[in-house]
């Protein structure tokens, strides 16, 4: 029997090889395609958020700055009242104040020494902060005391 040379004959089984093995490599391409593209979407979100003196006056949860954020220091105001805490991001170098669910009469504080304060007002339904800081510069939080004079605070250390 002769056989010409364009008219060769594969076996079955070498096809069904041959498309599994492009089928396999088909989805091993993709996994790999896509798995760049995933990582590049997660650091870019994670670089979002500001960093250091970039922060100043922004929102500490719109910037992405309240996870894995830490208490540094906390003060109550002279006389009893909601507890506020001083808090840092190491993530995006910078700070704020946080008070407990409150009367909104009650206000509080992050100042920079020899710089600008942002005041804010408790809430009587969640949890309030005031706008953050860069952390290279001193800073402390305050809460005022609820005497009804107004002017009176009570602060944590410098940090």
């Amino acid at each position: 029997m002769c056989i010409s040379p364009g008219a060769r004959k594969e076996s079955p089984v070498i096809v069904r090889r041959s498309a599994l093995s492009a089928i396999g490599t088909a989805v091993l391409s993709s996994v790999l395609l896509l798995a760049p593209a995933s990582s590049a979407t997660a650091t870019a979100a994670a670089s979002t958020a500001c960093k250091g003196s970039s922060c100043t006056g922004k929102n500490p949860q719109r910037e992405g700055c309240g996870s894995g954020a830490k208490v540094i220091d906390r003060v109550s105001p002279a006389g009893g009242g909601p507890r506020v805490e001083l808090r840092n991001s190491a993530r995006c170098s910078a700070a704020w104040a946080r008070i407990e669910k409150a009367n909104d009469s009650w206000r509080f504080k992050i100042e920079i020494r020899g710089g600008r304060s942002y005041v804010a007002n408790a809430s009587p339904s969640y949890p309030a902060y005031t706008q953050m800081v860069g952390s290279s510069n001193a800073y402390r939080a305050c809460v005022e005391q609820y005497d009804g004079r107004g002017g009176s605070w009570s602060c944590t250390g410098w940090h």
